[in-house]
């Protein structure tokens, strides 16, 4: 990407420290969507662990409590690795919801030198948050919520709807902020990040394609029989459905041991 396209990632790194990224994609949401952040004191809501972060959250017409999300963002051992979010309440008539987002960014140095994300990761973020906002702002109650009654295949809609506001220009310029000069992304970077950004996505799309053939044979009429028929499958469809050389095929589709 830095050759052929002239993305030099750690230099875009150095315009999106951690705390700038979070406390503006709040406030990009709280204006989006007619909400209002209120984040508790330590040591005034229940926690698994020191550092994740509670906020409330209120209709800010109407005044009214919709929920509480948690902010767990940051890798240790025994933590789920990905990224992810977790409905740990249903809105029910005594309460909100509460969900919960777990990432693994970056924290910040012992030496105070600031966490700066890759691009990458602040579209992970503005995606999971996403997810929050589905979960907090569905109506209903339990599992009759509009978000328990979405499609399985729609939850990821509105998160990937909205992760396409990191790659415009208004926003990237109130998401980034350079940790030492206080610059906002300067226009040439953007332009060499838009240029960059559908490469390789094909070779995401045939994983996709690799994945829902396993799927639909695994569920159609004639399933493998028992564990060394499903590994058969499993080994058999990779170089069916992806055209790459062998090393590239074996990093973008790691192989399943079933046994």
């Amino acid at each position: 990407l830095k050759r052929d396209y002239g993305v030099d990632a750690e230099k875009i790194r150095e315009y999106f420290p951690l705390d700038h990224v979070v406390k503006t994609t709040l406030e990009i949401y709280q204006e989006l969507l007619g909400l209002t952040f209120a984040e508790l004191p330590v040591g005034s809501y229940w926690s698994w662990h020191k550092d994740v972060r509670c906020f409330d959250v209120k209709d800010t017409a109407s005044g009214d409590r919709i929920g509480h999300f948690y902010l767990d963002l940051h890798p240790r051992e025994g933590k789920y690795g990905h990224a992810a979010i977790f409905h740990l309440v249903k809105h029910n008539t005594d309460q909100g919801a509460v969900d919960c987002m777990l990432c693994n960014l970056p924290p910040p140095g012992a030496d105070g030198k600031p966490s700066l994300l890759r691009h990458s990761n602040v579209v992970t973020f503005f995606h999971e948050f996403g997810h929050i906002m589905h979960g907090l702002c569905s109506e209903g109650i339990g599992n009759s919520t509009r978000l328990a009654k979405c499609p399985r295949d729609f939850v990821e809609a509105p998160s990937q709807m909205l992760e396409n506001w990191t790659w415009e220009n208004e926003v990237l310029q109130r998401l980034s902020k350079h940790h030492e000069t206080g610059d906002s992304l300067p226009d040439e970077m953007l332009q060499s990040m838009l240029r960059a950004k559908h490469v390789n996505v094909a070779i995401g799309s045939l994983r996709q394609i690799y994945l829902s053939r396993l799927d639909l044979t695994i569920h159609g009429t004639d399933p493998p029989k028992d564990a060394a028929g499903l590994q058969d499958l499993v080994d058999g469809l990779v170089p069916r459905s992806v055209s790459l050389p062998t090393h590239l095929a074996t990093i973008c589709f790691v192989p399943l041991d079933i046994s």
